[in-house]
């Protein structure tokens, strides 16, 4: 089999009841060169079932690793794109689909833009629509919906800040880039915002942004997500910590274009901090500059202020241990087993990261 021109990486959890919205659009795609790769985190429901069926049935190939224990979505990312071996890949969400033309779109674009050849650009960036088929997302500008440009060239944090582009997008990442970056994985299975990561690259990284969707986005169906209740911020305490001293770290240069979110997140960072047990002293240390730690002082009567309205409420999280390097990474996978494309596809190209990464692989005939 030769390589294809892009993996579609699918981590899940538990989602039986709706992953067949990823299979199903990935049947009905217009352009077949493509491969699945999911990766089944713990599930204890018939996830298994129904990734060995549609491995038998599908004219596309499907290698799924499942493994006993529940590590967390960036762990399943980070092990998933080791797996891969497309030229590009696609993290598509257990309860998202793609539109019929996606993969299409993709190449369309990927040889419009040229990115092949673009060395400082890691990936394609596509819209979203919502369930019922309108865009997902706006500007604060301007309420169609769009872009200012169709296609633009921008860094993440350009992006981010400037334009105002926060709601999802949809990233095509060049494979090689991808494999370099690591999520922050912590354990216990407690979820780190995947906008900030461990990786080789550079912080600001450029994409290419398409005002095209190519994702289906299902949200207020009834199916829990990890997103769900972040509004108290303190769902997930250490990856919100570990969240808001990166943005106060890496993205506060940006501080005249949102001086509220920056005020905001350093007030989530003294309460969270404090819950965790991390006195002021500990907090100042963890910022890397002047401008961080202007920031969190500037949020530290907020957050006390908020600390201490939990305690109130009755609010706790567990406290965490002084030295942040134990935090993470995820336990590794338990009894791992890669169930491969039937050999109608070939020999598939992550045989080798397999090895590296010692799980035990079964192939269909």
């Amino acid at each position: 089999m030769a390589r294809p021109a892009i993996s579609i990486l699918t981590p899940t959890y538990n989602r039986a009841q709706v992953l067949h919205r990823a299979y199903d659009s990935l049947v009905r795609q217009s352009l077949r060169d493509f491969e699945w790769v999911v990766v089944d985190d713990g599930s204890t429901d018939h996830t298994a079932e129904l990734l060995a069926r549609w491995q038998a049935e599908a004219d596309f190939p499907v290698n799924w690793l499942r493994y006993r224990n529940n590590r967390g979505r960036n762990a399943a990312v980070n092990t998933g794109v080791q797996l891969v071996s497309g030229r590009y890949t696609l993290v598509l969400d257990s309860d998202d689909s793609l539109l019929d033309d996606a993969l299409e779109t993709v190449a369309y674009w990927r040889e419009k833009t040229g990115i092949d050849d673009v060395a400082s650009v890691y990936a394609l960036r596509f819209r979203c629509v919502n369930a019922d088929g309108t865009l997902h997302g706006c500007l604060p500008s301007d309420n169609s919906g769009h872009l200012p440009q169709k296609v633009m060239q921008v860094s993440v944090l350009d992006a981010r800040y400037r334009l105002r582009i926060k709601f999802d997008t949809v990233t095509v990442a060049k494979t090689s880039s991808e494999q370099e970056k690591l999520f922050v994985e912590l354990t216990r299975s407690e979820h780190c915002r995947p906008s900030i990561s461990v990786s080789a690259n550079p912080k600001d990284h450029e994409a290419i942004y398409v005002d095209v969707p190519i994702r289906k986005y299902f949200r207020g169906d009834g199916v829990p997500r990890l997103t769900d209740g972040y509004a108290s911020r303190l769902k997930w305490p250490r990856g919100t910590y570990l969240w808001a001293v990166a943005v106060l770290n890496e993205h506060s240069a940006y501080l005249r274009f949102e001086p509220g979110k920056f005020l905001s997140v350093a007030r989530k960072m003294v309460r969270i901090g404090l819950h965790l047990g991390r006195l002021p002293g500990r907090q100042y240390r963890d910022l890397a500059h002047t401008r961080a730690r202007l920031l969190w002082a500037a949020g530290m009567p907020g957050g006390c202020f908020r600390y201490c309205q939990d305690r109130l409420l009755g609010h706790r999280v567990l406290p965490a241990d002084s030295d942040i390097s134990t935090w993470g990474p995820s336990a590794p996978p338990e009894n791992p087993v890669l169930y491969m494309a039937p050999q109608r596809f070939g020999v598939p190209l992550p045989t080798i990261a397999v090895r590296n990464l010692g799980i035990p692989a079964r192939q269909l005939k």
